[in-house]
């Protein structure tokens, strides 16, 4: 009697399995060869120094507001001027990272690598920030490039307002402290002008309230919402006509643009200010970087496009750079530093509090589980409810939860988009997968993916930006 061979049909069971494996580490070979493909596209760019003249490749301009406002609309004039002469072989990108008063944008120029690509353009806000206790770094932490143009600030109240003079207002601020509304940007020039004049008005107080740009503060003082604020003078010029007066000019004399508005001096009160723009690299930029492109900025401001459009803003053509921009820079943060001790806004630290929810929702996990554990230890299974348990569903909802704040956290801080990712994804897709560790390497080739592809598209074909 013979049985019946089966070593056919598993010859062909095995010659299918290995075909299957062949499959699998073929198409893992695709991905992790798509993987070094994108890291080396995504950051070969970055690497230190090009080997060739400066600049190389695209110098990208962060702006740290939105399209439309008062930087973003001198920094496009700039770039104008600059690519109708052709002063740079490269193109000249210019990026809005709104938000924080600035600060995000400044901190991420901070953070970006000193190669001579990140650009910053911010005025006086630089300083103020600093000073009022939104941030706790200043123009020490970046590589001065140059001071381009600078404006007068103006005190404005509404056109039926029962305030006719700059000294009349502050009278009232001394008589009845705390309750004039000074619409603000708080920690930015805007609210350092009222500290200045809260300082030379011994014993006089402003309710400063957050207001945003211009536009929304012009809004707010004609819908009765605040009674006073600054504007720069080109602000102050095309808001007029909606029902706007100003009390005083904080220039040393008055403004040719406004002859009949008397300087705060005038009115013997001690306050002059005016805003400037500057540009910035991050500390350790090569200073051969700074001094090309300072020289490009000057004769950028020299070109006829620049000078016209500057003249309709009223803000003046003046130029610094070297030892003279940085002396200027320096008595800035001398008088910042003096009113910034007079007062600090009470801004609530966002930050802070999400880090807070992140360690409750830690220690929310931590706690259910070893209540879990103890009821299930005391007592007999058959005793114990099955709701009383940890739902493993709430549990992965509450561990997911602490990953998604953590990684907006870290990349609040500074944590690159790039590694905060690569940490995110497989954290997140292991609590999904209810722990499997078979799902581990395609987690790990899909965070490299994400991280390196996102990072490539945004920052090498749309040019954008990410944290």
């Amino acid at each position: 009697m013979h049985l019946p061979s089966h070593s056919g049909k598993c010859t062909g069971f095995c010659d299918v399995a290995i075909e299957v494996k062949m499959k699998q580490i073929f198409g893992h070979l695709l991905v992790w060869g798509a993987i070094v493909a994108l890291m080396v596209a995504s950051l070969g760019g970055d690497s230190g120094s090009d080997g060739g003249a400066y600049p190389a490749r695209p110098i990208k301009l962060v702006v740290p507001f939105g399209p439309g406002g008062g930087s973003d609309t001198f920094g496009r004039i700039i770039k104008r001027g600059i690519d109708e002469a052709g002063l740079l072989s490269q193109p000249f990108v210019i990026i809005n990272r709104p938000g924080g008063s600035a600060t995000i944008g400044s901190r991420y120029v901070r953070d970006a690598k000193p190669d001579g690509y990140t650009l910053l353009l911010l005025h006086d806000a630089i300083i103020t920030a600093k000073y009022s206790g939104k941030v706790n770094y200043g123009p020490e932490a970046f590589e001065p490039v140059a001071s381009t143009g600078e404006i007068g600030m103006v005190i404005v109240v509404k056109d039926s307002s029962r305030f006719e003079t700059l000294t009349q207002l502050l009278e009232e601020c001394k008589e009845k402290p705390d309750t004039v509304t000074n619409g603000v940007n708080l920690g930015a020039p805007t609210h350092f002008a009222g500290l200045q004049l809260e300082q030379a008005f011994e014993g006089s107080k402003f309710r400063f309230t957050q207001s945003g740009d211009g536009a929304d503060r012009v809004q707010k003082l004609v819908g009765d919402h605040i009674e006073v604020s600054s504007f720069s003078v080109s602000e102050y010029v095309g808001f007029k006509s909606q029902g706007i007066r100003a009390v005083a000019y904080l220039g040393e004399e008055r403004c040719d643009a406004l002859p009949e508005v008397p300087t705060a001096l005038e009115q013997g009160i001690d306050v002059v200010d005016s805003n400037r723009h500057y540009w910035w690299f991050p500390k350790g930029t090569p200073k051969e970087c700074s001094e090309y492109i300072a020289g490009v900025l000057k004769k950028a401001m020299q070109t006829e496009h620049v000078r016209e459009r500057l003249a309709e803003l009223k803000m003046e053509p003046n130029f610094l750079q070297g030892q003279e921009f940085a002396d200027y820079i320096d008595n800035q943060v001398a008088g910042a530093q003096k009113v910034g001790e007079q007062k600090k806004p009470d801004v609530p630290d966002i930050p802070t509090g999400v880090g807070w929810v992140l360690v409750a929702c830690v220690v929310a996990m931590i706690v259910e589980r070893r209540r879990s554990a103890n009821v299930d230890a005391k007592a007999p299974e058959t005793s114990v409810p099955e709701v009383s348990k940890a739902s493993p569903a709430t549990m992965r909802t509450v561990g997911l939860l602490a990953a998604t704040a953590a990684y907006v956290f870290a990349m609040q801080y500074g944590v690159p988009f790039v590694w905060a990712t690569l940490a995110f994804i497989p954290c997140g897709g292991f609590l999904l997968s209810q722990h499997k560790r078979s799902h581990a390497l395609v987690l790990v080739e899909t965070s490299l993916l994400v991280a390196f592809g996102v990072q490539f598209v945004l920052t090498k074909i749309v040019v954008t930006d990410l944290p």
